[in-house]
C-alpha cells in the first residue's frame, strides 16, 4: 500500500452506499445457469456474487485452493453474469482465466510495484485526481469494483475497505478542477464509477459540470458494463446524458463477453448519443492470439463500441504470468491492420513506469533506407508488400 493511499485511511465521511446485502452465492452449476440475470435488478444480481475459491468450488470444477494472503492482495468477486461465461471445467477459460483468483498471484517479480505509473506521486495533496498530463486528469471517484480483476493496474487501492474515497476528498477534487482551467478532459475512473449509486453518481457529475462549465470532455471509465450489463438501466442513461457525459470506456478482452445481454444494454447506452469506446488489456492466454483479438474488435464495432486501446500488462504484483512480448503485440498488430476494418484497429500501448505516460507500440509501415542510389523513403503495406514514396522526402 503506497504512502498517499495510508495517508486517507483514516477520513471520515465516506461516500454513502446503499447496503448491498450479501447473500448465499449459487450451490451448484445448475441453479448458476437458472439465474435470469436480465429479470434481476442489478444490485440483487451483485449481491449473489461469488468472493472466493471456496463458494466457486461447489459450482465449478478444477477451482484451486488459495491461501487468504491472495485475497489480501485483491479481493475476489465474480458477479453471477460473469460466472456464467465461464467453462464449468476448464481452468484455462479466457473468462476464468481473468477474474478465478490463484495462489501464483502472490509471486512477486523483481520489475513488478504497487504504484507502478507513480500515480500518487502526480496527485495533488488532499484530492483524488492523478494530474499527469497538461490539460486533463484521471479522477478517482469509488474503490470498489463489480468484480475483481486479477491483472488489476490498481491493486494497491481497489478492494480496500479502509480506503474508501471520501465525499471530502471528491469535493477537494472538485475545487482542484475550478481552480485548474487549464484542464480540458476530465475521467472518472476507480475502482468502478458505475458502481455508484444514480443518485451519487448524479451529485458527483453534478458537481463538475457546476465547477467548470466550459469542461470539454467528461468521461468514465467502467468495466461494470461488460461485468453486469444490467447496470445500464433508464436513470442511469438519464443520469448520464442530463451530465453531457461525452464518452464512456469500458474493458472487453474476449469475445465471449460480448453477449446478447451485453449487446441489448450497449444499444441501449448509445441511445443517449454518449460515444462507447473499448480498451482491452493484452493477456496471454486469453486474447494474445490474432484470431481471437481480430474477432474481438469487429465484434465491439458491430454494436457500436470503438476499439480504442490495447494495453501491454501492468507490471502490478502478481501480474507477470499474464505478460504479452512486445514482439507478440507487434505480431498481433500485423494481423489486425489490413485484415479487419479501419473502425476495428485500436492502438496499442505501453504505459510508461513511473507517469511517463501512455506510448504507443507500432511497427514502422514507412523507413528510410539508404542504398547505391541514395536515400530512399520506402512505405509496406499490411500483405508485405512494397513502394517507394520518396517524393515525400521533397519539401
Amino acid at each position: 500500500m503506497s504512502a498517499t493511499s495510508l495517508k486517507y485511511k483514516s477520513e471520515e465521511n465516506p461516500i454513502p452506499l446503499k447496503v448491498i446485502t450479501e447473500k448465499r452465492p449459487f450451490s451448484s452449476h445448475q441453479a448458476l445457469m437458472q439465474f435470469d440475470v436480465a429479470n434481476h435488478s442489478w444490485r440483487e444480481t451483485l449481491s449473489l456474487s461469488f468472493k472466493n475459491d471456496k463458494q466457486l468450488s461447489q459450482v465449478f470444477n478444477n477451482i484451486r485452493a488459495v491461501d487468504d494472503q491472495v485475497y489480501e492482495v485483491i479481493a475476489a468477486r465474480i458477479t453471477p453474469y460473469i460466472a456464467q461465461l465461464m467453462d464449468k471445467d476448464d481452468p484455462n477459460c479466457p473468462i476464468r482465466l481473468q477474474y478465478v483468483p490463484e495462489q501464483d498471484e502472490l509471486e512477486v517479480a523483481p520489475h513488478e510495484m504497487g504504484d507502478q505509473l507513480a500515480e500518487d506521486d502526480m496527485m495533488p495533496e488532499g484530492t483524488s485526481i492523478v494530474h499527469r498530463y497538461p490539460n486533463r486528469v484521471l479522477f478517482l471517484v469509488h474503490n470498489i469494483c463489480g468484480s475483481y480483476c486479477r491483472h488489476c493496474t490498481r491493486k494497491r487501492m481497489v478492494s480496500d475497505p479502509l480506503n474508501v474515497i471520501s465525499m471530502d476528498r471528491i469535493r477537494r477534487s472538485v475545487e482542484y478542477l475550478r481552480q485548474h482551467t487549464e484542464v480540458q478532459d476530465v475521467l472518472l475512473s476507480g475502482g468502478d464509477p458505475l458502481l455508484l449509486t444514480d443518485d451519487k453518481l448524479d451529485e458527483i457529475l453534478s458537481m463538475i459540470r457546476e465547477a467548470r462549465p466550459d469542461l470539454k470532455i467528461l468521461r468514465i471509465g467502467s468495466r461494470l458494463l461488460a461485468q453486469l450489463p444490467t447496470r445500464v438501466t433508464p436513470e442511469l442513461c438519464r443520469v448520464l446524458k442530463r451530465n453531457r457525459v461525452t464518452l464512456i470506456n469500458t474493458q472487453v478482452n474476449h469475445p465471449k463477453e460480448i453477449t446478447p445481454l451485453f449487446s441489448k444494454h450497449i444499444a441501449m447506452l448509445r441511445e443517449t448519443g454518449i460515444m462507447l469506446g473499448n480498451q482491452s488489456v493484452l493477456i496471454k492466454g486469453v486474447n494474445d492470439s490474432i484470431d481471437t483479438m481480430q474477432e474481438l474488435v469487429m465484434e465491439l464495432v458491430s454494436i457500436g463500441i470503438r476499439p480504442y486501446y490495447v494495453y501491454a500488462m501492468d507490471p502490478a504484483p502478481g501480474n507477470s504470468k499474464f505478460q504479452v512480448s512486445y514482439q507478440r503485440m507487434l505480431e498481433i498488430y500485423h494481423g489486425i491492420r489490413g485484415w479487419v476494418s479501419g473502425p476495428a484497429i485500436p492502438t496499442f500501448i505501453v504505459d510508461g513506469i513511473g507517469g511517463l505516460g501512455k506510448m504507443p507500440v507500432q511497427p514502422e509501415y514507412v523507413s528510410r533506407q539508404t542504398g547505391p542510389e541514395g536515400e530512399r523513403l520506402i512505405a509496406t503495406n499490411f500483405e508485405g508488400r512494397s513502394a517507394d514514396v520518396s517524393f515525400l522526402l521533397q519539401e
